[in-house]
């Protein structure tokens, strides 16, 4: 299970509620694990998330890049996620990328739960 690969001697703090490909079109720099941007989980509704890149710790612009995700109110969003539903990603007003989701883990956040 991909799940598995998920470092908890590194991130002792959080667990992953979603896996996500990541793909960042307006940032010139990689961002690193612990990266905590704003997804667009609702039309009018942003929640800041935290990121764990799975394979090199890293996501560099314009590269897919798989990572689990935190979410950090799911309770204000029940059943929101669904798998191969895309999310925008924002620091502030600014659209950075898109998350699609490969599995969720979190059944609240599931959207046919």
């Amino acid at each position: 299970m991909i799940v598995d690969k998920f470092d908890r001697d590194e991130n002792p703090d959080w667990e992953p509620h979603a896996l996500v490909e990541v793909y960042f079109t307006n940032k010139k720099i990689a961002v690193k694990n612990g990266y905590c941007p704003l997804y667009k989980i609702k039309e009018d509704y942003l929640t800041s998330t935290k990121h764990w890149f799975i394979e090199k710790g890293e996501a560099a612009p314009n590269e897919v890049t798989q990572a689990f995700v935190n979410f950090i109110t799911p309770d204000a969003y029940p059943h929101s996620l669904e798998v191969g539903g895309e999310v925008d990603i924002c620091e502030g007003r600014n659209l950075v990328g898109k998350a699609k989701i490969q599995e969720v883990y979190l059944e609240l956040l599931c959207k046919y739960s």
